[in-house]
């Protein structure tokens, strides 16, 4: 008799022999199972913050009292974008194609796949999820970017783009009570704006970002609140990713505006590291870190990855998404 082995994935256990061509369910606990935890991603045990990577980039590129972006920033909307995937990604929503012909392709060229199409309650994420879903074949890191940007010729999928996207973020922002809406004349035209109405969680969020790019040990412990709490899952990842979306969203200067010269020369210096450690697969952990700031960074990352239990195919296209970042003009 043939030994028989189970694998469990996401709740449903399917056995496996050498001649099986489809999965079936066994209650038999006789079988023994196989369990793979890098191909588990448990949405139970994830713990998100109470804001989403879209909406630190926006709250971060807002002027505080005209509650605006510059007119002139082209960036933030292809950003925001690709904020989306990552923080998709980060919840367990999507992943890479699992093909080993993938490696062959650079990796915003890899495809990508729903694993977990349940809502997750924010409606950006849940509208971009459905069309990831609904669409018939597989597409590439940056065709997402792209077509949920509108940046396509293909007119079967121009219904992909999504739209008004700032402007749904400040909304957003403001039923969580921290922006508030004011309209302002601007010449020939009135138009909303979003003041910031609480400064404090935008300080916790531009806290975040300096302890990475200025402290020699990044320390997130003592920057813990109920917005961003301590068991917060991938804290660490989470925060480089943050700024790899400032970066490419071209406001992460909003951050450094109190430091002198210098420091916000380093600080620019080290973001540019950054997106050079986090745009490739497997992170390069062992990057040399000229400038000895967050010299305790890679750890942090790499014990937290182990913790949350992720699937390469994840971290591979959080990573495929700061490529895109990372080659987008007019970063630093």
């Amino acid at each position: 008799m043939s030994q028989v082995l189970q694998k469990r994935r996401g709740g449903r256990t399917v056995q496996v022999t050498n001649n099986a061509s489809d999965d079936e369910d066994y209650s038999n606990d006789s079988h023994k199972v196989g369990v793979d935890r890098r191909d588990i991603v448990d949405n139970k045990t994830l713990k998100v913050p109470f804001l989403t990577l879209m909406e630190e980039v926006l709250l971060v590129g807002l002027k505080d009292k005209e509650g605006y972006l510059l007119f002139w920033n082209d960036n933030i909307s292809y950003a925001l974008r690709g904020c989306v995937l990552l923080e998709l990604a980060f919840r367990g929503k999507i992943s890479l194609v699992n093909d080993p012909a993938r490696r062959r392709f650079d990796l915003c060229d890899r495809l990508v796949e729903v694993i977990d199409a349940e809502p997750t309650g924010e409606h950006l994420l849940d509208e971009a999820l459905k069309t990831m879903k609904n669409d018939e074949g597989h597409l590439s890191i940056s065709n997402w970017i792209d077509l949920l940007s509108g940046e396509t010729w293909n007119l079967m999928k121009i219904s992909y783009q999504m739209k008004q996207v700032r402007e749904r973020l400040a909304k957003g922002l403001v039923d969580k009570g921290i922006l508030r809406t004011e309209r302002k004349n601007f010449f020939l035209f009135d138009m909303a704006t979003h003041p910031i109405a609480d400064k404090i969680l935008k300080e916790y969020v531009k806290n975040r970002v300096l302890s990475v790019l200025t402290q020699k040990t990044c320390d997130l412990d003592p920057l813990s609140n109920d917005q961003f709490p301590a068991d917060t899952s991938f804290r660490y990842l989470r925060t480089v990713a943050l700024v790899c979306g400032l970066c490419a969203a071209n406001v992460l200067e909003n951050v450094l505006l109190l430091l002198t010269f210098e420091k916000r020369d380093q600080a620019f210096l080290r973001a540019d590291e950054l997106l050079g450690t986090y745009s490739q697969f497997p992170f390069d952990l062992l990057a040399k870190n000229a400038l000895g700031m967050g010299t305790n960074l890679a750890q942090e990352i790499a014990d937290e990855i182990v913790l949350s239990g992720a699937s390469e195919l994840q971290l591979e296209l959080i990573a495929g998404v700061i490529s895109v970042f990372s080659r987008m003009d007019s970063i630093l």
